[in-house]
């Protein structure tokens, strides 16, 4: 275990008799107390915890120094107890799990997992904003009963933004990949961009680089510069640096013309869904952070503040519930390999509230 115990014994004098070494033996004993609060704590521990949380660390190749493991421990467990809770109860209709930010403080999920910020301008504003060409999302255009871009041969690998809150530059990224590669005459294959781009160079345009940002902002830096670079030109390092690309000088592997602001319902989202990803936005909770399967029909999150980016990449119906398929930047180990299924036109977690199109 981490701690230890120990006793001791003391006779208190009154003040005026404790000597030097009354003392000092009164703070070694108060310190032994202490240490025997936190053996006893510790004995509350049991050894089928210890064991399933030394398979979380091995998992997730986490490691600790000191005092940092009992830490991590006790969030674990205390997690971990909500997830199998959660799961003991057969009416849920999704799975919780501990992956890989189960020991993570609220405040660190909030630093290292989230970041988009909306812009004032789009706060309350009801009118849907439309920077598309005239007719390109109609309604005259054709749905189909399912959609599913993850086997797409343009949809790019799952990437994991922590630790940096930048998920609006990967939402943006990810949505500029899969256009130019679906509209190159190329063999259709997968672009890996550069987020750190965005991450950089886009501040002028309203994004606060790891500490926030919100996808339209990156998009108008990208059509301003002309294109944004391969990720191999311009890696990522999960944190905010100068500036590396110069306008008609670095390289571009992809690029963007136009974007459009969505109407607020589901319908609408749909459609438009026929040309492409939709960027989103949605407010998340901690039921949403331990997600690991299922479809997620968390209705508290409605409630919430939005502080997430997302991508819908499909959209289904099983047993009568609808439901979309939507990409984040948490990795493979996160969710279904980096995705989570969210129900479909319940506004769920406000998912309708800000979503975006980006074309070619």
């Amino acid at each position: 275990m981490w701690l230890g115990s120990s006793s001791c014994s003391l006779i208190v004098r009154p003040y005026e008799q404790r000597t030097t070494s009354t003392m000092k033996l009164m703070t070694i004993c108060f310190l032994s107390l202490a240490i025997g609060v936190g053996h006893s704590a510790a004995q509350e521990d049991t050894e089928d915890e210890i064991i399933k949380f030394k398979d979380f660390k091995k998992r997730h190749k986490k490691t600790y120094n000191g005092a940092l493991e009992r830490v991590h421990f006790r969030r674990w467990k205390r997690r971990k107890a909500i997830i199998d809770q959660h799961n003991e109860n057969q009416r849920n209709s999704f799975i919780l799990g501990d992956n890989a930010f189960a020991d993570l403080s609220e405040e660190e999920w909030e630093t290292y997992l989230l970041g988009v910020t909306i812009p004032k301008g789009f706060i309350n504003n009801e009118a849907v904003v439309d920077v598309l060409a005239a007719g390109n999302v109609t309604n005259r255009q054709t749905t189909t009963p399912s959609l599913d871009l993850r086997t797409d041969p343009c949809m790019p690998p799952v990437k994991i933004q922590s630790p940096c809150g930048g998920c609006w530059a990967f939402i943006a990224t990810t949505a500029v990949e899969y256009q130019t590669c679906a509209t190159s005459n190329r063999t259709k294959i997968p672009l890996i961009l550069s987020e750190q781009q965005m991450i950089d160079c886009s501040g002028s345009y309203g994004t606060k680089g790891c500490n926030g940002g919100f996808y339209t902002q990156a998009w108008d830096y990208i059509m301003a510069v002309g294109g944004q670079a391969s990720n191999a030109t311009y890696p990522y390092r999960a944190v905010a640096g100068t500036c590396n690309f110069t306008k008609d000088v670095t390289p571009v592997a992809g690029k963007l013309s136009r974007y459009a602001s969505l109407a607020k319902n589901e319908t609408a989202i749909l459609l438009a869904m026929q040309r492409g990803p939709v960027a989103i936005s949605v407010a998340t909770n901690s039921r949403f952070t331990l997600y690991r399967s299922g479809i997620f029909d968390d209705d508290t999150c409605k409630n919430g503040t939005i502080n997430h980016g997302l991508l819908l990449v499909g959209y289904g119906t099983t047993n009568g519930t609808d439901y979309w398929i939507v990409r984040n930047s948490w990795g493979t180990s996160w969710g279904m390999n980096g995705y989570i299924f969210m129900k479909r036109n319940v506004n769920i977690c406000r998912l309708a509230e800000f979503a975006f199109l980006a074309t070619i």
